[in-house]
């Protein structure tokens, strides 16, 4: 854990970008992946915003997890770790599991098309040989996204959008995905492939066993960081 020292920073100033989203992204860059000590005057100056709004989003992200306040206003960025990871991951694959379930049951009462999460996973699968770890990321995300919304379930969608507000500390530490890329379309398309059969059961079972490969994976990348 160390002390936050202030350096460059215009790049967290593009007030374009939503303060949630600038402060999400910095919380989650590597170089905090140790954890680090900051005051709201010092988020005040890499921002170029008031304490007013910064506040607000603070407490946003208290309430989920991300920060830690503490009464002397100083705020602690804790270090990632495989506990951490390991919770927040079984907490998702749940979720994640409910989710495919009801865009599976969906898809049998024929109310929504799957046809937009065929198209993400087969420009997933281009990006995967082009071996952009960035971009194939942000794919994954509008894969999962999308899945969220064909479900139609809003309290799981929400659940599930604020843990990877948390989850995305752990997939900025990730610097090669190394294979892992036509891992990750392979077990999307035995997602897809047990709710075209309207098959609940499988499209449960390939959703956790998507997850647990997830957390294998960030798990081995941690301990490559010497984060236990």
């Amino acid at each position: 854990m160390t002390t936050f020292s202030p350096s460059d920073t215009p790049e967290w100033q593009n007030h374009d970008v939503p303060l949630l989203t600038r402060l999400t992204n910095w919380i989650s860059h590597p170089e905090r992946m140790q954890g680090v000590w900051v005051t709201e005057a010092e988020l005040s100056l890499v921002f170029g915003v008031s304490r007013t709004p910064l506040r607000e989003v603070l407490n946003q992200l208290n309430g989920i997890g991300l920060i830690r306040r503490q009464r002397s206003r100083s705020i602690e960025i804790p270090p990632l770790s495989v506990a951490d990871m390991v919770q927040l991951s079984r907490t998702r694959e749940e979720l994640e599991a409910l989710i495919t379930v009801q865009v599976t049951e969906r898809h049998i009462a024929r109310e929504i098309d799957i046809g937009s999460l065929e198209r993400i996973n087969r420009q997933m699968g281009a990006l995967a040989a082009l071996g952009d770890t960035g971009v194939v990321l942000a794919t994954g995300r509008d894969f999962h996204g999308e899945l969220r919304l064909l479900s139609g379930n809003h309290v799981a969608s929400f659940l599930l959008e604020q843990l990877m507000l948390r989850m995305e500390r752990y997939r900025q530490c990730i610097l090669s995905l190394q294979g892992r890329s036509t891992e990750i379309v392979h077990e999307h398309d035995q997602m897809l492939e047990a709710i075209r059969a309207g098959d609940t059961s499988a499209a449960a079972h390939a959703a956790r066993a998507h997850i647990v490969h997830a957390r294998a994976f960030y798990r081995d990348e941690l301990i490559k960081h010497g984060l236990l």
